[in-house]
């Protein structure tokens, strides 16, 4: 190889390096403070690798963190109808999230320390997830042992943001 393309693939692969997602440090929660959009959430099966769409191909949702260490994080799943019956009101029940409390950062951990939920069994507890930042998107990925969408098998969680201007 010559000279010429041994510069040239070097700088190629530094471009790559510094353009690529990096895991967020510490000093990076003034980046989180704003409001982000959800646009997608996935979860992966972490026996068998299958992935399915949490709340639909196009859920809503938004999560809100403030400078001074709160968070609120509201989600749906597309495709909800007003409810007629309780047992419609139920099903919306389980087509949403919605939680709020005080958070802290540690490293590329975002800690959440639940306040109020829409599910008790969540009140209380303290809620680790790890995240990346790059330029306007935010992913917070949670390791859960007990998954509603496997049938309570172990699975990851992928939560896809877009900040909103």
């Amino acid at each position: 190889m010559n000279q010429p393309t041994r510069v040239m693939l070097s700088v190629m692969a530094l471009l790559c390096l510094v353009s690529a997602p990096v895991p967020a440090k510490a000093n990076d929660k003034d980046k989180l403070v704003g409001s982000w959009r959800m646009v997608a959430f996935k979860v992966q099966a972490s026996d068998t690798g299958e992935t399915k769409d949490a709340l639909g191909p196009k859920p809503q949702g938004r999560m809100i963190l403030t400078a001074s260490g709160f968070i609120t994080n509201y989600r749906v799943a597309d495709g909800r109808k007003p409810a007629q019956t309780d047992a419609e009101r139920a099903q919306l029940l389980r087509t949403m999230a919605a939680w709020t409390g005080r958070y802290r950062v540690e490293g590329n951990r975002l800690i959440v320390k639940t306040e109020s939920a829409w599910n008790e069994e969540g009140t209380g507890s303290e809620r680790p997830r790890t995240f990346v930042l790059d330029g306007n998107r935010l992913t917070l990925t949670t390791v859960v042992p007990r998954s509603n969408f496997f049938e309570g098998r172990p699975a990851t969680g992928n939560e896809y943001f877009e900040r909103e201007e």
